[in-house]
């Protein structure tokens, strides 16, 4: 198996959306839609399913209009591995430059070291292979990709994948060496759980404490491992022309391969 390489992993998943071409990407934890939007203009032919548990978040994708305007569907529920109710916690801030970013650290957890105030709400949740299961009936006969930032509870997430497993893809998972949310798998018990599941790491983030996981369906990657390491190769490049020439000169680069300009 190969070597998992320190990638811009949002990046690398938007090359394997590219090649790939999977027909149904499922946006866990958008926040505001903004990856779903940009992954519907490089590939106008999968099915882009996006979830935002909190509240807040996601009554301003629908003010906005994206989901018609976009060809997404956005569903106000989180994604678990049981169905049926949570308490998700929902962190409140000022909608500034200084507190922006807590816009996306909601979580069915709560924090060890808490970050201003949050509000405790109930929220509708679904495992995603039933869930896929009722609105996707050949669900069996397609191929996904699943984007997952759900803030400490990406374990859950992967729980609840276990029938459509095969029918997957790749997957971006964001993981914790270390509790930030309290009583959270970490990320040895997130790769164990993938290896049971069928998924091997192609590529990771920077980052020790926190950072993001490529996974790859192992049988994929065993009768398409050229592909596979090609495009491997092609996100570790851009990601030290991120690094050396910054986001300019990389959005610049990448146009060729993914057919849009991106934004940062």
């Amino acid at each position: 198996m190969p070597v998992s390489r320190v990638v811009n992993t949002e990046i690398f998943f938007q090359l394997l959306v590219k090649y790939l071409n999977p027909e149904i990407i499922c946006d866990i934890g958008t926040l505001d839609a903004s990856h779903s939007v940009l992954l519907r203009h490089i590939s106008k032919n999968p099915r882009i399913i996006a979830f935002e548990a909190n509240p807040d978040n996601y009554r301003k994708i629908i003010e906005k209009n994206i989901p018609k305007r976009e060809d997404i569907e956005v569903y106000h529920k989180a994604v678990s591995n049981n169905n049926g109710t949570l308490v998700f916690h929902v962190q409140k801030y000022n909608d500034d430059k200084e507190q922006k970013w807590m816009a996306g650290t909601s979580s069915i957890r709560q924090r060890h070291t808490t970050v201003g105030q949050t509000e405790a709400v109930n929220v509708d949740a679904v495992r995603l292979d039933q869930f896929l299961d009722n609105i996707e009936p050949k669900i069996n006969t397609k191929h996904a990709a699943l984007w997952i930032d759900v803030e400490g509870a990406g374990y859950e997430v992967l729980e609840g994948i276990h029938d459509i497993a095969s029918r997957i893809l790749f997957i971006q998972v964001e993981v914790e060496t270390e509790e930030i949310w309290q009583g959270q798998k970490l990320k040895k018990d997130v790769l164990k759980l993938a290896d049971q599941l069928g998924f091997v790491e192609l590529g990771r983030g920077k980052y020790d404490l926190q950072h993001d996981l490529i996974l790859i369906n192992r049988s994929y990657l065993l009768q398409n491992k050229l592909k596979c390491m090609r495009l491997t190769r092609l996100a570790v490049f851009f990601y030290y022309v991120r690094k050396w020439g910054g986001h300019i000169l990389s959005n610049l680069l990448l146009i060729p391969f993914l057919g849009i300009r991106r934004h940062n």
